[in-house]
């Protein structure tokens, strides 16, 4: 069984029914770009080995022969997208780092990702080649000679949430401390089927059928640790929380990169106010356009927003009643069009303040995806900060010192 941050591929309470099928596309959130801003498009070509991040061509078609949408007719732009070659314009770019540069397109009602097929540039002459690799050998050596100076690059308290530079802030996993994953307990079964050396963790994936190197960390659990009072037989799913150790082979944790990045705990006990618009991520099920009425798993990371609802609503009798304990809250979109669904247990559900990303819920349960009066049941992680610093000597980390304070 492979474990994918954020989602495992096994595990879901988001039951799709006959009276729920409904598709819940996300969107790049926050690219921003200066409106009168002129963007220069001299980069036609895709060096060896890149993944496009670069690129500033004009290819505006997908590798499938489908025509991109224009990015500022989908998006809000402003202020940092001319970094990111975004703008008024309809050419293939990489914004967010992923494996080459992509484009959004409409097929049938929905808009979705697709990639662009750009060419590579022409090889170097030897001469030009020589050169090169003399460099590369020369910054290869003196790299290397640092390394045994330095510390690993890794997160700590003070550096989690953190947006990256050019980039929106993605998470692959719900990585809360170099070592340490968060995740949902029903997704490991209780039992003697569950051993820790069953499951892979990676870092920095955002597409399940591709893999970039340059990008991913891989990793082997060294510890799985479920919630002692979680009953997977319970109807309310209570205490659905799990703790993952992680190792490398080196036996290092998670170095800090602008793909894996930790996210951090907000105060004990602290919830945001309600109608609070947060972040939830995973490859939950999606419409197969190539079999109509049927459903897969994305191969894709997909993010979009949700608004946190308060207990009375949560707990009324039109949406889940008793069912939602103190440990729990629920979230949804304004319009009912966009949910965690099956495929997204275990991701998280995070929140921005002051330019950090705090890891307030978990994706738990629920009833369908996007349905009317039944929205997403997250953990409540500020109810878990002593049990996670109990498990994990993370007392730095739990403690919520980055989250702002009021004067």
């Amino acid at each position: 069984m492979w474990l994918l941050i954020t989602v495992l591929m096994t595990c879901s309470l988001h039951e799709v029914t006959e009276s729920s099928k409904q598709i819940h596309w996300s969107h790049i959130k926050n690219v921003v770009e200066p409106v009168n801003e002129v963007q220069t498009h001299d980069v036609q070509c895709l060096a060896e080995g890149s993944n496009g991040n670069e690129y500033r061509g004009t290819i505006s078609v997908t590798s499938m022969g489908q025509k991109c949408l224009y990015w500022d007719r989908i998006q809000h732009i402003g202020e940092t997208a001319v970094s990111q070659g975004l703008g008024s314009h309809n050419y293939c770019r990489n914004p967010d780092n992923r494996s080459g540069p992509w484009c959004w397109v409409r097929e049938r009602a929905w808009k979705v990702r697709r990639f662009c097929d750009i060419p590579q540039c022409e090889a170097k002459t030897s001469e030009e080649a020589k050169t090169s690799e003399e460099a590369k050998t020369s910054e290869e050596a003196k790299t290397s000679e640092e390394a045994k100076t330095k510390l690993p690059n890794q997160d700590t308290e003070m550096t989690c949430g953190e947006r990256t530079p050019q980039q929106n802030f993605k998470i692959i996993g719900t990585l809360i401390a170099p070592c340490w994953v968060l995740s949902a307990a029903h997704c490991f079964p209780q039992d003697k089927r569950t051993k820790k050396g069953d499951y892979s963790v990676y870092l920095g994936k955002d597409a399940t059928n591709e893999a970039d190197m340059r990008k991913e960390q891989t990793f082997a659990v060294a510890k799985l640790v479920l919630h002692k009072n979680f009953d997977e037989n319970a109807d309310d799913f209570n205490n659905d929380i799990a703790l993952l150790q992680i190792v490398g082979n080196n036996g290092q944790c998670a170095q800090k990169t602008p793909s894996a990045r930790t996210a951090c705990l907000p105060p004990p006990q602290h919830m945001l106010p309600y109608g609070s618009f947060c972040h939830i991520a995973g490859y939950g099920l999606e419409r197969n356009d190539e079999i109509p009425d049927t459903f897969k798993y994305s191969r894709y990371m997909k993010e979009t927003q949700v608004q946190i609802l308060s207990p009375s609503v949560c707990k009324s009798k039109d949406y889940y009643g008793k069912r939602v304990t103190e440990n729990q809250f629920c979230a949804a979109s304004k319009n009912w069009t966009e949910d965690a669904c099956k495929g997204d247990s275990g991701g998280p559900l995070l929140c921005e303040a002051n330019g950090r990303m705090f890891l307030f819920g978990v994706i738990s349960w629920g009833d369908g995806c996007a349905r009317k009066f039944k929205p997403g049941v997250y953990t409540k992680i500020t109810n878990y900060n002593n049990w996670i610093a109990k498990q994990t000597g993370l007392l730095t980390f739990t403690n919520g010192i980055m989250y702002p304070r009021k004067n």
